[in-house]
């Protein structure tokens, strides 16, 4: 029988790429949000909404993206 640390350790490299994909993805989620003002100020012409649709767009792609990549990975 495996001890405790072993199995966590399969964990850990099975999981590992996943937890560092959903931090940087996090991460860029924040960052974008932190420069929200900036990013309305001198790419969007001062408009919010413009900013805000291009936040909302990167949550659309996600599950587009993965649903195609995933296509892709299983074939």
């Amino acid at each position: 029988m495996a001890s405790a640390g072993a199995e966590l350790w399969q964990v850990f490299k099975v999981y590992w790429s996943l937890l560092l994909g959903n931090i940087v993805e996090w991460y860029e989620f924040a960052v974008y949000g932190h420069l929200a003002v900036y990013l309305e100020k001198h790419f969007f012409q001062g408009s919010a909404v413009g900013v805000w649709l291009g936040f909302s767009l990167t949550f659309l792609a996600r599950p587009l993206g993965g649903i195609l990549l995933g296509w892709v990975g299983d074939r």
